[in-house]
């Protein structure tokens, strides 16, 4: 468990995800963007899209999960073949 404590606060301290928290922070505070993507809840139209995505707040973002997701990927391959070296030590 410890060692999980230390991965999750290593993690935490990654730029990466200081930089997605911050994006995210600042998306909440932008009115604008807040009403478009609400908007875009209940009417997924292709003019209400462009205007979500040609948002640079929202491209900045999304450029930032996509990383994030590219690095939880990192961590389940590499979470994966401990756990398949260890089932073949058994």
């Amino acid at each position: 468990m410890e060692l999980v404590d230390n991965l999750i606060k290593k993690i935490d301290s990654l730029e990466l995800v200081s930089d997605i928290r911050k994006l995210n922070s600042m998306i909440r505070n932008d009115s604008n963007l807040m009403k478009l993507l609400d908007e875009y809840k209940y009417n997924k139209s292709d003019d209400l899209k462009e205007k979500i995505i040609s948002n640079d707040l929202f491209s900045k973002y999304k450029d930032k999960e996509c990383e994030v997701n590219l690095l939880i990927m990192g961590i389940n391959q590499k979470l994966s073949s401990i756990n398949n070296r260890r089932s073949c030590i058994k």
